[in-house]
């Protein structure tokens, strides 16, 4: 019984991390998203950010960026982000865009 409790637990932490990394390729490729959340392999520093990346949100262990360069995303892995992120208003899941009223 704890063996199958194990094997569940763990076939679930392996689907969520496959849904993470699924995301960040994709937001690697395109970069289409109006802020990511970057998570650093090493503490990174505001100044070792990429030209034209503008800080919106410093956490511990996090940063939530914004830039108008498309490349912005490769850019952030080039300077040893660990994971980037889409983050949208409504989500980071929130594929169309808010209804104008």
């Amino acid at each position: 019984m704890i063996r199958r409790l194990a094997r569940r637990t763990g076939t679930s932490i392996a689907v969520v991390a496959a849904v993470f990394v699924l995301f960040a390729v994709v937001f690697a490729a395109t970069g289409e998203a109006p802020a990511a959340m970057v998570f650093p392999a090493v503490s990174i520093e505001p100044g070792s950010l990429p030209e034209g990346v503008s800080i919106l949100r410093w956490g511990r262990g996090f940063a939530v960026v914004t830039s108008e360069r498309s490349d912005y995303v490769r850019a952030l892995y080039g300077k040893g982000a660990l994971l980037v992120l889409p983050l949208r208003k409504s989500g980071c899941l929130a594929l169309r865009p808010a209804s104008s009223p």
